[in-house]
C-alpha cells in the first residue's frame, strides 16, 4: 500500500502517520529531507514534478494549510484562506492529470463549517452548516467562509476515478510538541490560563490516535 501525504508542517511537527500497513510513505514538503520518511519538494501551491508520486497511489492525504494559531490580521487571514484553496486545487489538478490516479483522496477540512450550537451536537448525519447565525462575530464568519471555500475547491476538482473524503475534524488532542495542549500550556505560562467561555458550549475533540485510526 502506497501512502502519500502532502503536509505543510515544520520539521518538529510532522504528523504521527502510522506506517504499519504501508509499503511506501512519500511526503510532499517545503522542507525536503526533514521528515522521517522520503520527502519530495513542493511549495504547497503549484503543480510540478511531484505529480508523478501520485501515480498509482492508494491514498493521498492533503494536510497543507497555514496554521490558524496566529492573529487574524489581513495578511494572516489571506494566507489562511489562500494556502488551503491553492494546495487543494494543485492536488486536484495533479490527480486529474494522472494516468493512474489514486484510489482515495483525503483532504483536510474543519468542523468549523458547522453552525455554532448549544442545543445539539453536530455531525455528518445531522449537522447544520454555519454562516447565517445572526449573532456570529466577524471572526466566526471568516472561519466558516474558509471552511466552505476549502471544501468547494476540494469537491470541484475533476477526479471521477478517485474517491474524495473531506476530513471535518476539530482539534486533535495530543500531548506532544505542536499539539493543542502544548499551545494551551503556553497560554497558562503567560498568565492567561483559566476557563474558556461560559462552560455551556460543546467541545469537539478526538484523541490523535483515534483520529489516525479513523483515517486508516
Amino acid at each position: 500500500m502506497s501512502f502519500q501525504a502532502a503536509a505543510a508542517r515544520s520539521a518538529r511537527c510532522w504528523p504521527r502517520i502510522s506506517t504499519a500497513r504501508a509499503t511506501a510513505v512519500i511526503v510532499l514538503s517545503r522542507q525536503p529531507g526533514s521528515a522521517p520518511w522520503r520527502t519530495v519538494p513542493w511549495n504547497g501551491r503549484d503543480t510540478g514534478h511531484w505529480r508523478q508520486e501520485l501515480e498509482g497511489a492508494d491514498v493521498v492525504v492533503n494536510l497543507a494549510g497555514r496554521s490558524v494559531n496566529c492573529r487574524y490580521n489581513r495578511r494572516n487571514s489571506r494566507e489562511i484562506l489562500q494556502s488551503r484553496i491553492g494546495a487543494t486545487e494543485a492536488v486536484g489538478r495533479a490527480i486529474a492529470e494522472a494516468a493512474h490516479p489514486p484510489a482515495i483522496w483525503m483532504n483536510a477540512s474543519t468542523a468549523t463549517i458547522y453552525r455554532h450550537s448549544l442545543d445539539q451536537p453536530m455531525d455528518e448525519a445531522t449537522g447544520e452548516l454555519g454562516g447565517t447565525e445572526p449573532d456570529a462575530p466577524a471572526t466566526w464568519r471568516f472561519s466558516i467562509d474558509v471552511a466552505t471555500r476549502w471544501e468547494q475547491a476540494f469537491f470541484a476538482a475533476a477526479t471521477p476515478h478517485t474517491r474524495r473524503i473531506a476530513l471535518r475534524s476539530a482539534m486533535t488532542m495530543s500531548p506532544g510538541k505542536c499539539g493543542i495542549f502544548d499551545t494551551l500550556l503556553s497560554l497558562v505560562r503567560a498568565g492567561m490560563g483559566g476557563k474558556a467561555g461560559s462552560g455551556q458550549q460543546f467541545v469537539s475533540w478526538i484523541h490523535y490516535l483515534d483520529f489516525i485510526r479513523a483515517i486508516e
